[in-house]
């Protein structure tokens, strides 16, 4: 009889912790990752707009016979590009590091709050033993 109580503050409380967190996500991880976001889809934008991405990766497939011979067809290609082209992917490439940099620090954020808030996701290590 005691079960169903504990039962229900242990829903009860994975319910507020889960609001905690979408909150504490909101305020503090979703603004960074959203204004980087937009800033990673303007500058692809810009970058589309004066480099061919698509005809550069023909002309480098038709004419490169190994990875080596596409990673050289790929950077020549790059270096005769103008300064600002080069700047843009220069940019670009800077931002999704980034990017990937900080949604990776918003996972390692969310696993130790995963595992309050459901501990049967996350098996302890002391029951794998």
């Amino acid at each position: 009889m005691n079960s169903l109580p504990n039962a229900l503050d242990a829903e009860l409380k994975n319910r507020i912790m889960r609001r905690v967190y979408a909150a504490w996500f909101l305020k503090s991880v979703a603004p960074l990752l959203a204004v980087e976001l937009i800033l990673l889809i303007g500058v692809m934008i810009g970058v589309l707009t004066h480099i061919s991405v698509k005809n550069i990766l023909i002309n480098a497939l038709n004419s490169s016979s190994g990875i080596r011979a596409f990673l050289q067809f790929f950077i020549s290609n790059f270096l005769v590009k103008s300064v600002q082209s080069q700047m843009l992917a220069a940019i670009y490439v800077v931002l999704i590091t980034f990017f990937i940099r900080d949604l990776r620090q918003a996972y390692r954020r969310l696993a130790p709050l995963g595992e309050m808030i459901s501990p049967r996701l996350y098996p302890s290590k002391a029951s794998n033993s």
